[in-house]
């Protein structure tokens, strides 16, 4: 009897020990936030006066705060045993990764790296969920498959300004517009 008693406390302990070890090993390693800036167009419509090109470029800083923006919109695309409470996006050319801090059932914190592909459909960005990864654990795509995260630019720029190509660059995006030259400066005096 005593031997089977040991037995349990054993096996309890070394189970009260790995749970241990298995949460310290998904807790974030960064502390993240979901605050975020509003992104201000009214600087870069005055520099495209000044160099009289129809183009803007959002730096990956920029593109981060946006698309923080539309995250808190998409929320309700995530499971809901799973809290997300910060996230830091990071821009290369079409690839995107996405830094997540989260909670599981509320208690149990972990950091996520999500992976999306970004694609141009007109003025809005689509980042398509390919991925999630805790540390060097894959998640199945059925257990966080947050879909697609919509960034409407049109929401962020001047009626005026319509999107006419978007280029991906390693650390941000160019938009260039089609605009009528002569409407320009009402936006400036906004």
């Amino acid at each position: 009897m005593k031997v089977l008693l040991r037995f349990v406390i054993t096996l309890v302990v070394l189970v009260v020990i790995g749970c241990g070890i298995g949460i310290w090993y998904i807790s974030p390693d960064q502390k993240l936030d979901m605050n975020y800036k509003e992104i201000d167009v009214k600087a870069k419509a005055l520099q495209m006066l000044k160099t009289r090109k129809p183009e803007i470029t959002l730096s990956g800083s920029e593109l981060n705060e946006l698309a923080k923006k539309e995250l808190l919109k998409h929320m309700g695309d995530i499971p809901q045993q799973i809290t997300v409470t910060g996230s830091d996006f990071h821009f290369n050319g079409q690839e995107v990764t996405a830094d997540i801090n989260g909670k599981w059932e509320g208690l149990i914190p972990f950091g996520a790296e999500l992976k999306f592909n970004m694609e141009a459909n007109g003025s809005i960005l689509e980042l398509h969920h390919q991925s999630t990864r805790v540390k060097a654990i894959q998640v199945p795509a059925e257990r966080f498959g947050l879909g697609t995260i919509t960034v409407p630019l049109k929401d962020h720029l001047p009626d005026m300004l319509t999107v006419d190509h978007m280029e991906f660059l390693q650390d941000g995006v160019r938009l260039t517009f089609k605009l009528d030259w002569l409407s320009l400066p009402s936006l400036l005096l906004k």
